[in-house]
């Protein structure tokens, strides 16, 4: 057996939606070990072309939309490179809307799957386990470009950089609702996103956990 027919055959094995699960959980578990080494940016560009990666992957079955998600992604690298060259701060800005746009595309396909899929497979498990931790990193994104064009839009989070890692940790205290208070939304504009966020989180848990239970339910009685 060649390497492609292997990664190929591990690839079905762990289905259209987990190898985007794993590299959402590489980058957002790794990504705070990463400062101070040598070559922190480049590596955390990295982990996020994994999950760019990973995405194209989980859209491959549907032709328009994958097309859509390689052309962003194709973008998403160049503007990143030309950042690198230049350091022009509106090309950043350029490249985390692109990135917020992909994610929003990967985020609203699953969903749709999940709503219309029949079966619940581990698969379909997966992808919405994908679909929170991306309802997170829109937000994520969103609070960044707050935070661009209205600064000192939230409190406690040290001066703005190219890192967004204070931006994920506040979505992600946000989406789960722990609030520890540590990062605070100053802004209108800002505690509404943070309302908003709070509000679509538990609408999601209680939604999608009502439908897979529902879905094997009626599994289970025709069994």
């Amino acid at each position: 057996m060649n390497i492609r027919a292997i990664i190929q055959r591990g690839m079905q094995k762990t289905g259209q939606y987990g190898l985007l699960l794993l590299s959402l959980f590489f980058m957002i578990s790794f990504r705070p070990f990463l400062d101070g080494l040598v070559g922190a940016t480049l590596l955390a560009d990295i982990l996020l072309s994994c999950v760019l990666l990973s995405g194209i992957y989980a859209l491959s079955k549907q032709q328009l939309v994958l097309h859509t998600a390689c052309a962003l992604a194709f973008f998403i690298f160049l503007f990143k490179i030309i950042y690198y060259v230049s350091g022009n701060e509106h090309i950043f800005t350029v490249q985390i809307v692109l990135s917020m746009l992909f994610i929003a595309q990967m985020l609203i396909m699953i969903l749709r799957h999940i709503l219309t899929e029949k079966e619940i497979t581990g698969d379909l498990i997966m992808g919405g386990a994908c679909a929170f931790v991306l309802l997170g990193l829109v937000w994520a994104f969103a609070y960044y470009l707050l935070e661009i064009y209205q600064p000192n839009s939230f409190k406690g989070i040290e001066e703005r950089s190219d890192d967004m890692w204070d931006f994920f940790y506040y979505s992600f205290v946000t989406l789960t609702t722990l609030g520890y208070g540590d990062i605070l939304a100053v802004s209108k504009q800002a505690r509404g996103l943070t309302i908003l966020e709070a509000i679509i989180g538990q609408l999601y848990l209680a939604i999608m956990i009502s439908r897979l239970v529902s879905l094997h339910i009626a599994e289970a009685r025709h069994k």
